[in-house]
Order: C-alpha cells, then sequence, then structure tokens
C-alpha cells in the first residue's frame, strides 16, 4: 500500500487550471481511508478537489491542525458538500478565540464557526484526551508538544481569548499526524506553530522510529536569520529524508533550506507526495 498525499489548496499553485490562497488543505489517501488535514481559507480546496478529481464525500477524518481561519475557512462547505459524513478531530482547546495584534487593536483570525454549529450540523466529533492518541492503526494525533529549545520561543503578535482573559497564544491547541510506516514516520503540521524542532523532538521521545518526511507549514515567515538558521541546522542533523513544505514557511525559510543542500520539495496545491508503506 502507498500513502498519497495530494495539497487541495496551499499558497501556490502547480498549474494555471488550480487555485491558490494563504491557507493549507492537505487530503491523505491510506490503506481504506481517506484523512483531510485542514480546508484552506475558504471554498477554494474543494473547487481544486474536483479539479483533480478526489471526492470529498469519502472523507473519513477531518483533522483540524489550529484554530486559525487559513486552516479551517472551508469547514462549512465541506459540512454542505458531504453531509457531515466524516469525524471531526479537534483539540479540547481549539474554540478560544484567536486574534492578531496590529498596533493598536486586535484583529480575529480565528474560526467562522463554534461548537453549538457543530451540534446543530450534527457533526460527529472527536476531541483526544491524550497527547498521543491512536486515530486508526499507525495513525497518530499529536498535541500537548513541550518547548524544549528557546529559540523557537520567540515574540509573536498572536493573542487568544481563554476563560475570559486574553493573552499570548502559546498554541496549546495546536495537533500535528503522524502515519507509522515501516520505512519511518511521515509527519504532517499544519502551521508548526509550537515549533518544528520541539514538534519533532516530542515525536522523537515518543516513537521508537525515525522521521522520514515532514510535510506542512514550518511558521519562519515571520522569525529572526537566527531561529531559520538553527531550525534548518537541526533538520540537516536529523537527516530528514523529505522535506514537502510550504504556506507559513516563508521564502526565507525556504531559501536556508536550499542554501543548506536540503531541497526542500513542493507543497503547492495540485502537489502529489507518496511514500510506500513496505
Amino acid at each position: 500500500m502507498t500513502l498519497k498525499i495530494t495539497s487541495l489548496v496551499e499558497n501556490t499553485r502547480v498549474g494555471e487550471h488550480l487555485a491558490c490562497e494563504h491557507g493549507l488543505s492537505l487530503l491523505m489517501e491510506w490503506r481504506d481511508k481517506i484523512f483531510l488535514m485542514d480546508t484552506g481559507a475558504s471554498d477554494i480546496f474543494k473547487e481544486n478537489a474536483e479539479i483533480l478529481r478526489k471526492d470529498l464525500t469519502k472523507v473519513d477524518y477531518v483533522i483540524l491542525s489550529h484554530g486559525h481561519s487559513d486552516h479551517s475557512g472551508g469547514v462549512r462547505t465541506l459540512c454542505d458538500t458531504t453531509r457531515r459524513k466524516f469525524q471531526l478531530v479537534a483539540n479540547l482547546q481549539y474554540f478560544n478565540k484567536k486574534f492578531k495584534r496590529e498596533k493598536e487593536f486586535l484583529r480575529y483570525i480565528g474560526n467562522d464557526f463554534n461548537e453549538e454549529f457543530l451540534q446543530i450540523e450534527n457533526v460527529s466529533t472527536i476531541f483526544p484526551l491524550t497527547d498521543t492518541f491512536l486515530l486508526v492503526d499507525d495513525v497518530y494525533i499529536l498535541s500537548g508538544i513541550p518547548s524544549v529549545v528557546d529559540f523557537e520561543e520567540e515574540a509573536n503578535d498572536f493573542v487568544v481569548l481563554r476563560a475570559g482573559q486574553y493573552g499570548p497564544d502559546r498554541f496549546e491547541d495546536e495537533q500535528v499526524m503522524v502515519f507509522d510506516l515501516p520505512t519511518g514516520l511521515v509527519l504532517i503540521a499544519g502551521c508548526a506553530h509550537r515549533g518544528i524542532v520541539n514538534i519533532c523532538e516530542a515525536v522523537k521521545q515518543r516513537f521508537p522510529k525515525p522521521i522520514q518526511a515532514i510535510v506542512g507549514g514550518l511558521h519562519l515567515k515571520d522569525s529572526e536569520d537566527a531561529r531559520i538558521e538553527k531550525t534548518v541546522n537541526y533538520l540537516r542533523e536529523e537527516g530528514i529524508a523529505c522535506l514537502a513544505i510550504g504556506h507559513c514557511t516563508g521564502e526565507r525559510g525556504l531559501h536556508f533550506l536550499e542554501d543548506a543542500g536540503l531541497k526542500p520539495g513542493s507543497l503547492s496545491s495540485g502537489t502529489v507526495l507518496e511514500f510506500e508503506d513496505s
């Protein structure tokens, strides 16, 4: 069997026939299950899925990486399209309100739906109660990523409203996927707000196998050069064979990776990745 990952939407595209936006949505087909990580910022993921001949009504699980609108903007469209046949997987803290500080005001950048919407729409929702949650055989949802490196503790403009209090967003709602293949682990990260090094270290602590691939965003677009350089050095030292990254990684991050000889692969709308399950 082959793990097949199709990028339904990303910031860039592989052909004029597909659309792109600042957002991310990845479709994963493996064994007898279909998984969707995030839905982009709008209904573009659905339009691209139709062009790519991917039937969203067959999706078994929808995993929401974190509560930003560029990853959840298509949830309402997905519900209308699929008649809610999927199971949605979200962190317990997913519905905390998200904002971005812009000079003297906060701009809302969170979801356009809430828990009540899911109840009204009769969406079956899974809230993992463990940091390493077995979704189906050899497919895990990871959360509770600890901070183990100081250079990923950057100041940022993200704010969260939790229990009536505004404060810095530490992205405690973030979750990533891990496919446990015989040849190694495939790590799927929506934005890696917790820091890709912190995430990789958590994966190493929880699994005996090495990471063979990282797919998703690394959120380095607003980072200082020092952090990007340390991140790139870490990924190089780990010897991860495949880096299919984009979205929030940023051009500077990609340039640093290229200069280090890591040759990051594309994640543009329409990109297809395959990993052998053998």
